[in-house]
């Protein structure tokens, strides 16, 4: 069954189709119709035959003209191959130029060769004519034109500077140039406008009523079929004209006359050719039927509206009544239906009209439905929700997640634009990347939001278009990323942390090698100086030689110990300090350091906890900074140190383990400020962005290193022209309680009578350190490595007090020897020396109350004081 309707049946006799078919009857015009239409045609057929005449000749002429164009070119190209263009060739010039001319029957007003300063070095023109100043056609158009594009140019129209009567020319030049495309010139000629008139009449077939004219770029005519004289030279056009176009238009000529004319441009040459036939002309035969056809069709036009009219009112009436009744239901009076009326047509759209009143009423039910459905899934939707006008960016909804999460009431809300929710610093970054609104279209992007507190966050938005809102608008959810972007942050730095402690442990093994063989040859070094200086007298020349020679030593087991620093195989001694009072004991060496053009401000908090560190090493790293800061700063700045106990949010940011306690001190300049690239290569040894010669590259490697031994981190931040700042974290000591370090007294008594045990696999320091110790009293046993040192110790009848020995040695180390002898010999006394050590492999086995270290390289004073202080510790009881 429908479902609507059909309304009630009409006879189809009474329907629009009869009363058309009146109408078509009562204005039998159409023999008159099609009179005016065969007139009509036959007039535009003759319009068209002559449009096509036209452009035909238009293209002939400017056929012609390439062609006339061409022979110029192809004449220049064959002189260019034979010129001279300098003042010495230009009697060979002018003697060619002329007889060129002369072959071409005198057909050109001149031909010229002008040099690469434009001043003539040959002319086909006989006597003084082109003789101007040197370079004075260096100015000309035609002459910059070839310059710059080294090829073949056409010139404008200009009056004659050669021609007796000053007739107007064109200028066709050919840039000269060498095998290395370097302009050496032009060679030119000029060709009169009047050929180029005669060219055109000659080229005539229409008679006398055509008018043909060529222009140039600039709108000057330089040939006219008619009037040639008058026109050639005045501008056709003020503005130009498109001369790469071709067509037929209606132009009033320089005489005032309207023409149908064709145009078409010229290919070899920038020239325009028209060809125009008086508007007048092509219509005056067709016009008088015209007239005649017309005054028919306007009186039965008349009769047909009357009967139009009539008609019109039965249809009319009925089909406004049903307009009113549709903006009823425009208004909203779902419930308007029309009054079925008139013809059967005007019935058949009025039932469809009731039809469509309840669709739209039914439809208009569902749309509040879901209405409903779409505010209960916005508003219920936990993530933050927002729709904003894609024109103006006001935000036209919100759901709740959005007021709980930004803090603002529903109408501040609603009272903002999208850009109230951006942080100021985005702003830039928005209005780039806003982009047109488009259907369909979808996009997602990191962004940092405002609350209304003012708090920041990063939030995750995800942007689509839509129009189910009347407008067009924007459609945003949002994801609070901000603790997770804060977690990646803190695993790149951590990854940052691990390579460069993966790049230093990888130098460490390096560097450490070669200081353990450097600092044995510097132990035998100074050894030997210190046992040279003891027998020569103090006033000799060769005393102060060998007091260099101890001196130059000594300096390079200092650039030893750094390496063995930035390596982090340096034995270091930490104790319990405090670093305030570190940074107060060198507040006047870094205002030395640093200079008086920068000011040094120093915070120290109060509720700084003491750190377990090596205090040379903390004031080593200090000065490094401090060193760095000053040259970063070479026209005077600010330094500023401060020190505090570091916050949970630096913590977090900073990638630092959250159950330990930190304590930070921060060194910061207003200097110069490093790229990216820089700082991240900032703390790798020997890397340095000073001048060869003004840095080693190990301050910051150094300072990294020490920290690092210390349990602690570095951390850089710096920007281009602002300044940088280095942050030190050093976990602080809690529960620990100092000790005391032993003190070696300058008078200590060296000498002893006890055996030692000497194993050492390097023969100069096992040379130089047992000739040491036996000057000053003691018994020295001697073993090239530790299984002689053994075998030795076995077989000795008597007491062995002290066992001197290298830590690292081939087969069997110093740990190991020791460890065997204590199974021997348990009184034995142990002291461990060496150029390179890492504390594990030291202390691995050995209680650290038993451990004794000499730090290789050694005086021969450092080790018989070291020796006898070893010896002369109290025994202690386990």
């Amino acid at each position: 069954m429908n479902e609507f309707p059909s309304g009630p049946r009409v006879s189809r006799w009474e329907g629009i189709r009869v009363y058309l078919l009146g109408l078509a009857l009562v204005g039998a015009i159409p023999l008159v119709l099609l009179n005016i239409y065969r007139v009509t045609e036959r007039h535009r057929e003759q319009e068209q035959d002559e449009r096509n005449e036209t452009m035909n000749l238009a293209r002939g002429i400017a056929a012609r003209l390439d062609e006339r164009v061409r022979t110029v070119e192809a004449l220049l190209l064959g002189v260019s191959a034979t010129v001279r263009p300098f003042e010495a060739g230009r009697a060979w010039n002018d003697s060619l130029l002329r007889r060129v001319a002369a072959a071409s029957g005198n057909r050109f007003t001149s031909i010229a060769v002008l040099d690469s300063q434009g001043t003539v070095v040959g002319s086909s023109v006989t006597g003084s004519r082109l003789q101007l100043a040197p370079g004075s056609y260096a100015g000309r158009g035609y002459f910059q034109v070839a310059k710059r594009t080294r090829g073949f140019v056409v010139g404008e129209a200009r009056r004659s500077q050669v021609l007796p009567d000053s007739n107007w020319i064109v200028v066709l030049a050919l840039a000269l140039t060498d095998q290395r495309n370097r302009f050496l010139g032009t060679v030119s000629t000029s060709v009169r406008l009047d050929s180029i008139t005669e060219l055109a009449e000659s080229s005539s077939r229409l008679g006398e009523t055509p008018v043909i004219t060529v222009i140039d770029t600039s709108g000057v005519v330089l040939s006219r079929s008619a009037d040639a004289e008058k026109y050639i030279g005045r501008k056709r056009f003020q503005s130009g004209f498109p001369v790469d176009t071709q067509g037929t238009e209606t132009f009033t000529g320089l005489d005032g006359v309207a023409r149908v004319t064709s145009f078409t441009h010229a290919v070899a040459a920038p020239w325009q050719v028209n060809v125009g036939v008086p508007v007048a002309t092509l219509a005056a035969e067709s016009r008088r039927t015209q007239l005649q056809d017309l005054a028919l069709l306007f009186m039965a036009a008349g009769l047909t509206s009357l009967v139009a009219y009539a008609v019109g009112q039965r249809i009319t009436r009925p089909i406004e009544a049903l307009a009113e009744d549709a903006r009823a239901l425009a208004r909203g009076a779902v419930a308007t239906r029309a009054r079925a009326s008139g013809p059967r047509e005007v019935r058949l759209l009025s039932d469809a009209f009731n039809q469509m009143a309840e669709t739209v009423e039914r439809r208009n039910a569902s749309l509040a439905d879901s209405e409903r459905r779409y505010r209960m899934l916005f508003d219920s939707n936990p993530l933050p929700m927002w729709a904003w006008d894609a024109n103006s960016m006001q935000l036209t909804a919100v759901n709740e997640a959005s007021i709980e999460k930004y803090g603002y009431r529903r109408e501040e809300f609603l009272a903002r634009r999208i850009v109230d929710l951006i942080a100021p610093g985005e702003m830039e970054r928005f209005t780039a990347a806003r982009l047109p609104f488009a259907e369909a279209r979808q996009s997602a992007g990191l962004w940092m939001h405002r609350k209304a507190s003012g708090e920041l966050m990063e939030m995750e938005v995800i942007t689509t278009s839509s129009r189910r809102l009347g407008r067009d608008s924007w459609l945003s959810v949002g994801i609070d990323v901000t603790a997770r972007r804060a977690a990646e942050r803190a695993l790149a730095v951590s990854e940052e942390q691990l390579r460069q402690s993966q790049k230093m442990e990888a130098i460490g093994a390096f560097a450490g090698g070669i200081s353990h063989d450097f600092n044995n040859l510097l132990t035998g070094m100074l050894g030997y100086c210190d046992l040279a200086l003891s027998e020569l007298p103090a006033n000799s020349s060769a005393h102060d030689d060998v007091t260099e020679v101890r001196a130059l030593a000594m300096r390079g087991a200092e650039l030893t110990r750094q390496i063995l620093a930035v390596s982090r195989k340096q034995v270091v001694q930490p104790a319990l300090l405090n670093p305030n009072d570190v940074l107060r004991g060198l507040d006047r060496l870094l205002r030395r350091l640093i200079g008086e053009h920068i000011d040094l401000h120093t915070t120290l908090s109060e509720g700084v906890d003491a750190i377990h560190a090596d205090a040379g090493q903390l004031e080593q790293v200090m000065l490094n900074l401090c060193a760095n800061a000053r040259d970063a700063m070479p026209h005077g700045g600010t330094l500023r140190i401060e020190t505090a106990r570091a916050t949970t949010e630096s913590v977090v940011a900073h990638g630092l383990e959250a159950d330990t306690s930190w304590m930070m001190i921060a060194v910061t300049d207003t200097g110069e400020g490093m790229p990216e690239d820089v700082r991240l290569r900032v703390f790798e040894p020997f890397f340095t962005t000073k001048d060869r010669g003004k840095g080693t590259g190990l301050g910051l490697a150094l300072a990294y290193a020490m920290v690092d031994q210390s349990g602690g981190t570095i951390r850089v931040e710096s920007t281009v022209g602002q300044g940088t700042t280095f942050r030190l974290f050093f976990p602080v000591a809690e529960g620990l309680v100092p000790q005391e370090a032993p003190e070696f007294a300058a008078d200590v008594q060296s000498d002893g009578t006890e055996t030692i045990l000497l194993a050492e696999d390097e023969e100069s320091v096992r040379a130089v350190a047992a000739a040491a110790l036996e000057r000053h009293g003691y018994r020295v046993l001697v073993a090239p490595d530790g299984e002689a040192a053994l075998s030795l110790a076995q077989s000795f009848p008597h007491t062995i007090d002290l066992l001197l020995t290298d830590a690292i040695m081939p087969r069997m180390n110093g740990r190991e020897l020791a460890e065997h002898l204590r199974a021997l010999r348990p009184t034995i006394r142990v002291l461990f020396a060496s150029g390179y050590t890492d504390d594990v492999s030291l202390l691995q086995g050995i209680r650290t109350d038993e451990l004794s270290f000499l730090q290789k390289p050694f005086t021969a004073v450092d080790l018989v004081r070291r020796v006898r202080s070893v010896l002369d510790e109290p025994t202690r009881v386990s």
